[in-house]
Order: structure tokens, then C-alpha cells, then sequence
């Protein structure tokens, strides 16, 4: 440390203290937290001077190679890979005399789910740190599977996307990569997707429900009756890959519609990150599916309003009369 000081003040760079370790959990989230933060800030600014303050800031806390090492610290506390593994074996997808079935995982951190015994994965990272996992942007992958020798896609049997969804920035990148993970996954193929329970809990606009209609509409069929981990902190959700449901989107974006409708009214919650997480689902589902970019609530006509109102009215003289007789 001494001689990196010495460095810096020979070269007339400024001087940042190296970031600590991670050591506790409390530290490992206020790392993540201030990174998301960061990086989100980050993402919607244009201005010249923001972009130079989060960069610094990014580079207070450690940068990317702090924010992995927390990644990892909780991930060793929750380990989705051994949740993974386990409901492929349930599903008779991971068994002795079968071929390996092939995963695709996203956003790895680590290499827990290379390491298990039996499976044929492809790891994707942005900021891969670890030479097995690939430095790779999901979304640029062409959709239908892995590219084999012989030049025909081989779609995955499973797909892995754990404390992910969350950390995109955009409400609407989160649709596209939905629909692209259903794009990488046959017909019947599992998708494992894992969250921070208060992105559905503290949401303006989603629910654990509405959700699950969210996962539907792009063709990944929740389970919720499957086995998850017992955690309070995580979301789980196991899916199966089929066809877009359209019905399912639509109420996914009414149920929206309703709560950012409503938020103006409804009581103000504790500070959470995860208030802000949305899916801005609409457009095109793949496989031919589409529905309308956004949800428009429908104005009634006249002749509707009138016949409410005559209804109403027919209503309230019929109630009028049993309270006379009586």
C-alpha cells in the first residue's frame, strides 16, 4: 500500500484507498446497493459532469471488482446452483446414463454451476472474471440455442438468470431480455429465474402475481407450486418454456396500468431499490405473439354511460319502493 502511494504521488495521480474486503453481509450489500445506485444514475444521465461524478464514485467503493467480490459473498450464502441442480434432477433432466443437458447461465459470478458434476454449461458474464466464463453482453446473442460445428442452433434445456433481471437498468431492456431467454430455451425447457424479494414486494407497478403474468405472456410458464429455497430475501421462480400468452401479458399490463395509476394515492413506503423495478412489456412476445405496445384503458361510450346511469337510477327507485312497503 505504501509503495502505491508513493506511485501515485510520483505520477501526480490522485490518490483512492484501495476498497476494503468483503467480509460481512452487511458490507457486501451496501456495496451492491451503491453500485446499482451508481450505475443507474449512470445510465439516464447525459450530462458530462454526472458521468465524471459516478465515475468516481464507482471508483470510491471499488468498481466492478468490488461489486463481483460482494456478488460472490452473497451468492456463497444463497447458492442458486445447488436450487438448480436439484429440480433438474427432479425433472429426470440431470440423471446418471443421460447426456449432460446444456445451460445457459447469465450474469455468472462465480463458477459454482460449471463446477457441477453432470451439466454442459455456457456462462455469460459482462465483467466475466474468471477465464471459463465468457465477457459477453447477453442480448447480442443470435436467439435459437448454441451455434454447433455443423452450423444448425442446438436450443439450451435450461437457463439460469440469477440476480440479474434486477440490475439492468431499463424497464424496457428487461422486457427484451425476457423474451430473448425464451428465445435460447427448447420447447419444455426450464428457465430459473431469481430476484430480490423486494423488487416484487416494494414495487410501484409490479406484484409477486403480476409477475408471474409478466413470465407467462413472453412464453416462461411459472411454477409456483415447485420447490424453492426457503429465503426472505429472494424471489424464486421456476418456469417451463412454451408459446407466448397473450391473454397473460394483457393482464400483466393492466394490473401495471392500475398500479402506476394509483401509486399518487397510496401511502409513501420505506426507501427501497427495489420500488423502482418495472417490466415495460408490450410489442412483440416472439413467436409470432403481439400485442399492443402499452395498456390504454378503454373510455365507455355515451350510449354506455347512459345505460349505467339508467341502471343506476332503476336501482335506486326499486330500493326506494321496498323501503315504502316496508
Amino acid at each position: 500500500e505504501e509503495r502505491r502511494l508513493r506511485l501515485c504521488l510520483r505520477m501526480g495521480l490522485s490518490i483512492v484507498p484501495l476498497p476494503k474486503r468483503i467480509k460481512s453481509r452487511k458490507h457486501a450489500r451496501k456495496v451492491t446497493s451503491e453500485y446499482h445506485r451508481i450505475t443507474e444514475r449512470l445510465h439516464h444521465t447525459t450530462s458530462s459532469d454526472e458521468r465524471a461524478k459516478c465515475a468516481a464514485e464507482l471508483q470510491a467503493i471499488g468498481g466492478v471488482d468490488a461489486y463481483q467480490q460482494a456478488s460472490q459473498f452473497n451468492t456463497a450464502l444463497h447458492s442458486t446452483s445447488r436450487w438448480v441442480a436439484r429440480r433438474l434432477r427432479a425433472h429426470g433432466v440431470l440423471a446418471a446414463g443421460k447426456p449432460p443437458p446444456h445451460v445457459l447461465e447469465i450474469g455468472a459470478i462465480n463458477t459454482q454451476l460449471l463446477d457441477t458434476p453432470g451439466l454442459h454449461v455456457r456462462a455469460l458474464d459482462l465483467n466475466s472474471q474468471d477465464a471459463r466464463i465468457e465477457q459477453r453482453d447477453f442480448l447480442t446473442l443470435p436467439l435459437g440455442g448454441a451455434l454447433e460445428a455443423s452450423g444448425a442452433s442446438r436450443p439450451y434445456d435450461a437457463l439460469v438468470c440469477s440476480m440479474v433481471l434486477n440490475c439492468v437498468p431499463d424497464a424496457r431492456r428487461r422486457f427484451d431480455m425476457l423474451v430473448c431467454m425464451r428465445g435460447q430455451l427448447r420447447v419444455g425447457g426450464l428457465c430459473f429465474v431469481v430476484l430480490p424479494g423486494s423488487c416484487l414486494s416494494h414495487s410501484h407497478t409490479l406484484t409477486h402475481d403480476s409477475f408471474a403474468d409478466c413470465l407467462r405472456g413472453v412464453g416462461l410458464a411459472p411454477d409456483l407450486a415447485a420447490e424453492t429455497p426457503a429465503s426472505a430475501k429472494l424471489a424464486y421462480f421456476e418456469c417451463a418454456a412454451g408459446l407466448p400468452d397473450p391473454a397473460a401479458a394483457l393482464r400483466f399490463q393492466r394490473a401495471r396500468h392500475e398500479r402506476r395509476s394509483g401509486h399518487g394515492s397510496q401511502p409513501p413506503r420505506r426507501k427501497s431499490r427495489g420500488a423502482d423495478f418495472d417490466v415495460d412489456l408490450g410489442g412483440a412476445l416472439g413467436f409470432g405473439e403481439r400485442i399492443g405496445r402499452s395498456f390504454e384503458a378503454l373510455q365507455p361510450s355515451r350510449a354506455q354511460k347512459e345505460q349505467r346511469a339508467a341502471r343506476a337510477e332503476f336501482l335506486r327507485q326499486l330500493k326506494e319502493e321496498k323501503l315504502n312497503g316496508e
